[in-house]
């Protein structure tokens, strides 16, 4: 194989994408004569025309089509391949697994993933869905290099970086019997009326876990189903106040005030990680910038 293939490949893409051979070597930093040569290179180890000269902005010939699909690959992987390389010499991760919390603000969250992908743009990274259920069994085994969730009942094998405090709030369908009380509204009305809840993994007790208030609870694993089950008038749950945001300003969902803190508890947003396994230099990053992101909300 030609050992300058790639760096060839490489400039012909670059001739495409800027649209003159001038425009190329002003981006690539070099003289329009080398790359002019390199692209020559190419059509004759192909033993075909890739580029139309005939004008005066360089055009794909038919085969030269079907060739820029694959160099655009074939580039990209090296440049891949090259970023992946200079992490490891560097010691950063070569990728990040991140569990999420089901109730975690997701929008905050791509705020920070936007600013980690400017100053990353070749890092990989890998969300995972969770809830506390089995949180910390999923930290315990690896599987993840930190998680993003409510610091409540942190293990002491675990560590945790707390963003800020949110507050909890029950929420019913506006044609629930509970979102037609006069508020506040007693803790008693709760128990007797049906509670919905998030219960990510079909081995869990719902009864030795969370805040669950009575004895008529209906479960799911899937948060749209929760928003259709509330909206649909089944029972109430607990949410932050992004998660039913649409349904609340359209009427369709209210929000709950009772006379009893239980049903208002206010928890920390935070990453969580095991003691022995702290986040790596990119890892922090996305902590960092998370951090910023929620310390500037409302």
């Amino acid at each position: 194989m030609n050992p300058n293939l790639i760096d060839q490949l490489r400039t012909f893409v670059t001739v495409v994408e800027e649209g003159s051979f001038t425009g190329a070597a002003r981006r690539l930093n070099r003289a329009v004569s080398s790359v002019s040569y390199a692209v020559a290179q190419i059509e004759r180890h192909c033993g075909f025309p890739l580029l139309e000269r005939v004008t005066r902005q360089p055009e794909l010939t038919r085969r030269g089509r079907a060739v820029f699909a694959e160099a655009s690959f074939l580039v990209e992987s090296a440049r891949r391949l090259t970023a992946h390389m200079k992490a490891l010499e560097k010691g950063e991760e070569t990728r990040i697994r991140i569990a999420v919390d089901v109730l975690f603000p997701l929008d905050h969250l791509h705020a920070a993933l936007q600013r980690f992908d400017a100053a990353r743009p070749r890092a990989r990274v890998q969300l995972f869905t969770s809830s506390l259920n089995t949180l910390w069994e999923t930290l315990r085994s690896g599987d993840v290099d930190f998680a993003l969730t409510f610091l409540a009942n942190v293990p002491a094998d675990m560590t945790a970086r707390s963003f800020r405090n949110v507050t909890m709030w029950p929420v019913a369908a506006a044609t629930h019997p509970l979102a037609r009380m006069a508020q506040p509204i007693p803790i008693e009305a709760f128990q007797s009326e049906r509670q919905i809840y998030f219960i990510g993994d079909p081995g869990v007790d719902v009864e030795r876990l969370g805040r669950v208030f009575g004895p008529d609870v209906w479960t799911s694993n899937d948060l749209e189903h929760i928003r259709m089950l509330v909206t649909g008038g089944f029972g109430w749950c607990f949410t932050n106040e992004a998660f039913f945001a649409r349904e609340e300003a359209s009427g369709a969902v209210k929000r709950l005030r009772s006379a009893d803190n239980r049903l208002h508890p206010v928890r920390a947003l935070g990453a969580a990680w095991s003691i022995d396994r702290a986040p790596g230099p990119l890892g922090g990053q996305i902590v960092d910038f998370l951090a910023g992101a929620l310390g500037e909300a409302d």
